[in-house]
């Protein structure tokens, strides 16, 4: 099936081909892209989207097929090729230069230049300044960009290729990191820039956003192309069955709970502080429960979870395992009372992306494989290959990289490598951050799965629905600390969007 008989495309995708061994990546792809359109793709993990915007971005090359750009077949060899002729992409994975200011990674080609050939730094000061006020941002131009939210870099970063005006923009799960008011500006500005003319590619797996934003979608699945949809009237029943094949009535279906079963206290949060972080913090998790904890960008869930976990400190307060209250702890020692922590930075804090498989599930557990010293590959292997199979990770083998995997499956291996441990509680932050629906069914199954193992969850998310999904309780933070609790029925988007950005404040709705 195919989509090039339109002549007014910008770029157009013949018959693109390309495997990595034996997986196939992308298999006979075919359809275009029309000039100023906003044009969404989307698919599961594995089927092919990131595969072909690295052909289109010049970072892989194809290995049959051709793309036609402006109407002439091009090569794109190198991703400075790419950006010659008017391309440009904004990972999902952000390619920011910490060390830089924030009008430095905006324009990092020093396209401001001075008569005798100085970087004009006034004039790039004064652009950046224009760009930040059209997300409403009131951001310090010369400040390095080391010190701004994970929101922000991003934010950066679509304005760098923003700011540089490319004939056509791929954006690779722009949203991941913002909240509600950033995104609503985001969708602003790329209908400002379609009007304009420009072209934008947009990967995503939020499909509400997806339907919100695109003029038009492509589906693609297990490396083919499905469809291309006009957006008009769309449902996403129907864009969910073309991505996946069948109905996804299980994803965020409100969660009923048993409360017989989570009745005993296992960790107590007493007046947990840090001078100019969080302040006052009081939460419990009973034993086999699922607790949720929402608060909008700011609110202060990073801080708490990081602190949780002892991977930073608090001045003021407990925290009580088990009943024996804790002054201060450390990662090691939640370790040892069977406390793991998953974070939702996949690159920079979750897995060794050039390890192997096998080796990353061996980091955590090695005497568990270890005799005398030495390492048994073969119980390491076997050990993999159980939870490969249990997880549904796509995968060639255990001796197989996870920088080679889609999001949804390095996602499953860091839930292996966290359960591995057979832990009593799992603390996860953004559990589905950049999955599809379908890895995002999987894994809110094997969350849910958790407590009938007799494993209590803390589930860190900026997504309303995944925790209504999920939870038993909500804990609803605002201002660097607790807002309020939901629980049971009272559990609404209304409810908890009320506490989280409204002037309501209650401990117990």
């Amino acid at each position: 099936m195919s989509d090039n008989n339109n002549n007014n495309y910008l770029l157009k995708i013949v018959n693109i081909s390309k495997s990595f061994g034996v997986v196939q990546a992308l298999k006979e792809v075919s359809f275009g892209v029309g000039k100023g359109e906003i044009h969404a793709i989307l698919g599961e993990n594995g089927a092919g989207k990131s595969t072909l915007v690295k052909i289109i971005k010049g970072e892989i090359m194809q290995d049959s097929g051709s793309l036609i750009f402006e109407d002439r077949e091009i090569r794109i060899s190198d991703p400075l090729y790419a950006i010659s002729i008017g391309i440009s992409m904004v990972h999902q994975e952000l390619t920011i230069f910490n060390n830089l200011t924030v009008a430095e990674n905006i324009y990092p080609n020093n396209v401001f230049i001075t008569k005798i050939g100085l970087i004009n730094k006034k004039e790039m000061i004064k652009k950046a300044k224009e760009n930040l006020a059209l997300f409403g941002l009131d951001i310090n131009p010369v400040e390095k960009v080391a010190y701004l939210t994970l929101a922000e870099k991003q934010i950066i970063e679509i304005l760098r290729s923003i700011a540089l005006k490319r004939k056509l923009i791929i954006l690779d799960e722009p949203t991941s990191g913002l909240n509600d008011v950033e995104v609503k500006s985001l969708m602003k500005i790329l209908k400002r820039l379609k009007n304009e003319g420009i072209t934008i590619l947009y990967i995503s797996h939020r499909i509400p956003e997806v339907i919100e934003i695109s003029d038009r979608i492509t589906v693609l699945k297990d490396g083919r192309y499905v469809g291309t949809l006009k957006n008009e009237n769309i449902k996403e029943s129907t864009i969910i069955n073309l991505m996946v094949g069948h109905e996804m009535d299980l994803l965020y279906t409100k969660k009923t709970t048993d409360e017989a079963l989570i009745k005993e206290e296992y960790i107590v949060l007493k007046d947990i502080s840090k001078k100019n972080s969080i302040h006052d913090i009081n939460l419990t998790l009973h034993k086999n429960e699922i607790l949720g904890i929402f608060g909008l960008e700011g609110s202060g869930t990073d801080k708490l979870s990081r602190i949780m976990f002892g991977l930073d400190y608090f001045d003021k307060g407990s925290i009580g395992i088990n009943k024996k209250d804790y002054r201060s702890i450390y990662p090691e020692k939640l370790i040892e009372n069977k406390i793991v922590y998953m974070n939702k930075n996949r690159k920079e804090a979750g897995i060794f992306l050039d390890m192997t498989a096998s080796d990353n599930m061996a980091v955590p557990v090695l005497r568990k494989f270890s005799k005398m010293n030495f390492l048994s590959y073969d119980r390491v292997q076997k050990y993999t290959e159980s939870f490969i199979k249990k997880f549904g990770i796509i995968i060639p083998g255990s001796r197989t990289k996870p920088r080679n995997l889609s999001g949804g499956n390095q996602q499953k291996l860091m839930f292996s490598i966290c359960l591995g441990t057979e832990p009593e509680c799992v603390i996860v932050n953004e559990p589905t951050r950049g999955v599809d629906v379908g890895a995002k069914a999987e894994i809110h199954k094997f969350i849910l799965e958790l407590p009938k193992r007799n494993t209590s969850v803390i589930v860190f998310s900026p997504e309303i629905p995944e925790l209504l999904s999920l939870c038993d309780r909500v804990m609803v933070m605002k201002n660097n600390t607790i807002s309020g609790e939901l629980k049971g029925e009272s559990i609404t988007e209304e409810s908890v969007m009320s506490l989280a950005a409204g002037s309501q404040n209650n401990n117990n709705i």
